[in-house]
């Protein structure tokens, strides 16, 4: 049994189908059939039934169940003995909310361009249910989001409270005149917001809904940065406070409502016990940044 027969295996589970597990993998498909008839052999049974979408048999989500330990332990091994070589290698995958996107990756670059060369990262920048969804698929390492509880699999540790801001680009927007502005002040106006599925707008919603209330009309954008520059005429733009404003944009706060969303390191809890140096120190440097 052999390392690349298993990534093999994750792969074909991962894409669904053995062409293109063969696409990713940069295999011919002939080569891929090869991988998993040598490791049916070796096993015994059969892991997929036979069609065009790769079924799991029922020995093989037993097996598949294994196969994630076998390999975390095993890239944790050679992470472990690069490490003594002063040439820990690889790829690094870190998911990161928008609002401290801009905060964490020039410092996470710097670390590694000093320290550790060898490692490529790639970063995610997205929503808390898009993330924690994808560390418990195995798509990135651990990232830097809210606590999703529908998602049981993940570690969540706090490192620092989200606030939410409102705001406009017109300076003599009805709103700014009022010494406290009310929910029911700004719901007849266009509400530009991020994706339903962002926590910060669930909160707003969330608020709405104890006062009876819901938004006349609301656009939704998933790229939280670009908000305060779609904000238009008497609109009003609801951010994570962070968020890189425009020149002309005027913040305002709403009476009673001050959720502050707990941010902090979620990581898939099979992974727990192999985390790697880097991703250790990285993750004690995020915590320096937050906290």
């Amino acid at each position: 049994m052999e390392i690349k027969e298993l990534n093999t295996f994750k792969k074909i589970i991962e894409e669904g189908t053995f062409s293109l597990a063969a696409k990713k993998l940069n295999y011919a498909q002939s080569t891929v059939t090869t991988h998993i008839k040598k490791l049916e052999n070796e096993l015994g049974f059969l892991l997929f039934e036979r069609g065009w979408d790769a079924r799991l048999t029922d020995e093989g989500v037993l097996f598949a169940e294994e196969v994630d330990n076998l390999l975390m332990h095993w890239d944790y091994s050679v992470s472990q003995a690069q490490r003594i070589s002063n040439e820990e290698k690889g790829d690094l995958r870190i998911g990161l909310l928008e609002s401290v996107a801009e905060k964490l990756i020039p410092p996470i670059l710097k670390y590694l361009n000093d320290k550790k060369p060898y490692i490529h990262c790639d970063f995610v920048v997205g929503n808390t249910a898009l993330l924690s969804q994808m560390i418990d698929q195995n798509k990135i390492d651990f990232a830097v989001c809210g606590n999703n509880k529908n998602i049981s699999n993940v570690n969540f540790t706090p490192l620092c409270k989200e606030q939410i801001e409102f705001i406009v680009s017109n300076p003599n927007h009805p709103v700014l005149s009022k010494e406290l502005v009310e929910i029911s002040d700004i719901i007849n106006y266009p509400i530009l917001v991020g994706e339903n599925s962002c926590y910060y707008y669930q909160s707003v919603n969330a608020f709405l809904s104890e006062n009876n209330l819901s938004f006349k009309r609301v656009y939704n954008c998933s790229a939280l940065h670009l908000i305060p520059q779609m904000v238009f005429g008497d609109a009003i733009g609801i951010i994570p406070k962070g968020t890189i404003l425009k020149q002309n944009s005027i913040s305002f706060k709403v009476e009673g409502f001050d959720p502050k969303m707990p941010i902090g390191l979620v990581i898939s809890s099979k992974k727990r016990n192999y985390l790697s140096q880097t991703k250790q120190q990285l993750m004690k440097l995020i915590e320096s940044m937050l906290l």
